[in-house]
C-alpha cells in the first residue's frame, strides 16, 4: 500500500499525460482512508483467516490528519466496518500531522508513528491492526502467496475493483489529472460488478454535488454498467492481463449504456496506479 514515487516534471512542450502527472499528497491519504481502509470490510467478510484472527475483539481506532479527515475502524466479533469521520467513542485514536505523515506510516516507514492521543494503552489492539495492515497489503498488491491460490486470486480482484470504484470519489474532488478527464465527460452513475458475486457492485455518480461513491446496490439505476462475467474476468483485467476490447467483444465484459462514461471512469480510474504501488 506504499506510495508510488513521484513522476518527473515535464520539460519544453513534452505533453503530460495522466499517469504522468505526479501525485498529490492530500489526494492519497484520502484514498488511504477512504478506498483502501474500507476494504478491511470485505477482507473480513471473505477471508476465514482474519475472522479467526480477530476472534471475539470488539473496539474501534480512528486514524485522524491534524485539521483534516478522518476514518473509523470497528471490529465487532469478526467483522469489520469502515466510517467515515471521527465514530463515537473510539478505543484508539491515532493522530498523524499531516497528510504525508499518514502516507509514511501506511507506506510502513519506520520513522512515521502516529500520536496516540487516545488508548495508548491498548497495545494489543494496535498489534491486532498490525496483522490486518499486512494482510490488506498482500491481496491488494497480490503478493505471490496471495496469487498463488484461486481464493486469494478471488479476494485479490474482489478488493482491487472495491478500492479503484471508492477512489474515485478522492480522484474527482481532488486530483487535477482526473478532474481534467472527469470534465470532458458526461454526467451520469456507473456502476461496476463481478457477476454472481455477493456484494460485488461499486458505483460513482458523476456529476453528484459531492462525487457520490459507494459499495452496496447504486441508489438508483445506472447510467452505465460495467459487468465482468466472472472472477476471472474481474482478475485479468484489473491486472491488466487480458486484452478488455477482446472481452467487451466476446462478452466477458458487457458494457450496457452511456459508454462514453464508461470509458472515460476507465481512464480517470488509471491514475490510481499513480498512488498506490501493485
Amino acid at each position: 500500500m506504499g506510495a508510488a514515487d513521484a513522476g518527473e516534471e515535464p520539460h519544453g512542450s513534452e505533453r503530460v499525460t495522466p499517469n504522468s502527472a505526479p501525485p498529490d499528497p492530500t489526494v492519497l491519504s484520502r484514498l488511504y482512508l477512504s478506498a483502501v481502509l474500507p476494504c478491511l470490510t470485505d477482507l473480513a467478510e471473505q477471508d476465514g483467516t482474519v475472522v479467526d484472527h480477530l476472534g471475539q475483539l470488539r473496539a474501534s481506532i480512528v486514524f485522524l490528519i491534524l485539521g483534516g479527515p478522518a476514518a473509523t475502524i470497528r471490529l465487532q466479533r469478526g467483522k469489520i466496518l469502515w466510517e467515515n469521520g471521527c465514530g463515537r467513542s473510539p478505543s484508539v485514536i491515532l493522530l498523524f500531522l499531516s497528510a504525508r505523515h499518514l502516507n509514511a506510516f501506511f507506506s510502513r516507514k519506520k520513522w512515521a508513528a502516529p500520536l496516540p492521543v487516545w488508548g495508548c494503552w491498548r497495545v494489543g489492539l494496535l498489534a491486532h491492526f498490525s496483522k490486518l495492515a499486512e494482510r490488506l497489503e498482500a491481496v491488494l498488491d497480490g503478493a505471490p502467496q496471495v496469487l498463488d491460490s484461486a481464493a486469494g486470486r478471488r479476494l485479490h480482484a474482489r478488493l482491487s475493483l472495491i478500492a479503484a470504484g471508492l477512489a474515485l470519489h478522492a480522484l474527482a474532488e481532488g486530483d487535477a489529472a482526473a478532474r481534467d478527464i472527469l470534465r470532458c465527460l458526461p454526467p451520469g452513475l456507473a456502476s461496476f460488478t463481478i457477476a454472481g458475486e455477493p456484494r460485488g457492485t461499486v458505483w460513482f455518480d458523476h456529476g453528484s454535488a459531492d462525487n457520490q461513491v459507494g459499495w452496496s446496490d447504486p441508489p438508483r439505476r445506472p447510467d452505465v454498467c460495467i459487468v465482468f462475467a466472472d472472477i476471472a474476468t474481474a482478475y485479468g483485467a484489473l491486472r491488466e492481463e487480458i486484452d478488455t476490447l477482446a472481452a467487451v467483444g466476446s462478452g466477458q465484459i458487457r458494457v450496457e449504456g452511456l459508454v462514453p462514461l464508461a470509458d472515460g471512469l476507465n481512464f480517470a480510474m488509471e491514475r490510481l496506479r499513480v498512488y498506490l504501488k501493485h
